[in-house]
């Protein structure tokens, strides 16, 4: 007996991360409304899919919403109002992270507790929660200075002093490590949120500091007793 072919629709797989053509296995939509008494009210649809990739073969589940406040209204050819839900899609399970640099790994022959933190930031950061996210920049520039071997009971302008003194900054870095370091407080303390442009600023200026400190750096000192001495 011949299977009968599936029907199939275009989805983001989490394994391949990007959208690809998908078997649909089972669907169920639901409908749902909400008011209260003064006259308020929303509605909106969710839909449940799962799906399986016709690529990897990876079997996963999504979801997409809609609801009658993200709406985008335009004019047709006729000028006549026309409007357009906007829909939000979610998979579990999630994709891997693409995020985190080659070099993550070695942190973790390092020191395990910063690469820790540094993976906890990394789940932030592709989870959209920036503000998570800038506070575990700042942990990890924390944690990174005490690696270092500088005093962990100094203030944080004092560990970055102490970074500049030893030569692992410059001006420019310790400037740059400074705003890093006020991001991270302003969101444990003010609930302040990094927009998507701001976070990558911030998360960009770390792995320089911590890729040059840990690895890049440490790598260069290694050569220089293979480098032949200059004859006299």
């Amino acid at each position: 007996m011949v299977e009968e072919a599936r029907a199939t629709v275009k989805a983001h797989c989490p394994n391949c991360d990007g959208e690809r053509t998908c078997e649909i296995h089972g669907q169920v939509g639901k409908t749902w409304e909400w008011s209260d008494d003064h006259g308020n009210s929303v509605d909106g649809r969710d839909e449940y899919s799962l799906l399986e990739c016709k690529g990897c073969e990876t079997v996963f589940y999504e979801t997409t919403s809609m609801n009658s406040e993200n709406v985008d209204y335009y004019y047709d050819s006729n000028g006549d109002t026309q409007a357009t839900y906007g829909k939000e899609k979610s998979t579990y399970p999630k994709p891997k992270s693409r995020t985190k640099p080659a070099w993550f790994d070695a942190i973790s022959n390092i020191d395990e507790t910063l690469q820790q933190i540094l993976d906890e930031m990394y789940v932030a950061y592709d989870n959209r929660s920036y503000i998570l996210a800038a506070v575990g920049l700042r942990t990890a520039l924390d944690r990174a200075t005490e690696v270092l071997g500088i005093d962990a009971g100094l203030s944080f302008a004092k560990k970055l002093e102490r970074l500049k003194d030893g030569g692992w900054i410059g001006d420019t870095e310790m400037q740059i490590l400074e705003v890093v370091t006020d991001a991270g407080n302003a969101a444990a303390h003010r609930g302040w949120k990094p927009d998507d442009k701001e976070i990558q600023h911030l998360l960009m200026a770390m792995e320089v500091f911590l890729q040059r400190a840990f690895i890049v750096g440490k790598a260069a000192l290694g050569i220089k007793d293979k480098i032949p001495k200059r004859p006299k």
